[in-house]
């Protein structure tokens, strides 16, 4: 008989072992799937965070690619400015992370800031081509007078040697011809270079109608990235700051109407 309670004390003492092993084996699971998914949480919030973070910033060297674009040199060989490009792929990168209300943003961004280089690429065409016309004529002048200085040389070295010699003659009168020719190109530059002036700051023009389109648009995308990543901030008065960011600097280029007439009236 006191075996038999042995037996039964030691199942129900071995039952026990089974239940804690059993409880504590489930609790450790528990806590691994917790585990695991804060890491893919946390994986998840810094993947959003950086394609978020990474999209700001293209966005904004965007901008000041756009801003400067009328006083810049464009690519050549049909290379895609490398701003627009990175801007592109990081505003479709978004697209793996964020919630359809942020990609439909970021589409509606990447379509405003496209449609305002083309724009303004297209506004600055007659003064990139005003700009290839005077660097020919530059290297046209040049030309002339590397040929000037060989002539001169032969010149000097004839008359050392034959000062009576016929070709003096005709080289200097190649010299003639070659400086006036220079002087022909040199009076082009003025005109053109004024033109020049103009055509930029059309495109410049060009570029300020499309910048409260943009800011506006870059404003939305920038209120929803941080909706996304849950880091709260007062939209209105967000909105207000960039507003009025906005409209200080539309005040600031339209005071260069005043600076645009002074420069034209020097280059009369």
């Amino acid at each position: 008989m006191e075996s038999f309670d042995a037996v039964i004390v030691g199942a129900f003492t071995l039952l026990g072992v089974f239940i804690t092993l059993r409880w504590n084996q489930k609790l450790h699971e528990d806590d691994l799937r917790e585990e695991r998914r804060k890491t893919k949480e946390n994986r998840e919030f810094s993947a959003k965070q950086g394609a978020l973070l990474a999209a700001s910033e293209a966005v904004t060297r965007f901008i000041s690619y756009y801003l400067s674009l009328a006083d810049r040199i464009l690519p050549g060989n049909g290379f895609i400015a490398e701003e627009v490009t990175e801007m592109d792929v990081a505003l479709n990168r978004l697209h793996y992370y964020c919630s359809l209300e942020t990609i439909e943003q970021s589409i509606r961004l990447s379509s405003v800031l496209d449609k305002a280089v083309v724009e303004a690429m297209k506004a600055k065409m007659p003064s990139a081509f005003i700009t290839e016309e005077l660097k020919l004529i530059d290297f046209q002048v040049s030309a002339f007078e590397k040929m000037n200085m060989r002539i001169q040389e032969e010149i000097n070295a004839i008359l050392q040697s034959d000062p009576q010699n016929p070709i003096i003659i005709s080289h200097k009168e190649q010299l003639a011809e070659n400086f006036k020719k220079i002087a022909d190109l040199c009076g082009k530059k003025p005109d053109l270079i004024k033109q020049r002036y103009i055509e930029t700051e059309k495109c410049r023009d060009v570029i300020s109608q499309n910048l409260k389109t943009i800011y506006e648009a870059s404003r939305d995308v920038l209120l929803l990235a941080r909706q996304e990543l849950s880091f709260p901030i007062d939209r209105e008065r967000y909105r207000s700051i960039i507003d009025n960011r906005l409209e200080l600097m539309t005040r600031n280029l339209q005071d260069l109407t005043e600076i645009r007439k002074q420069v034209l009236s020097k280059m009369q």
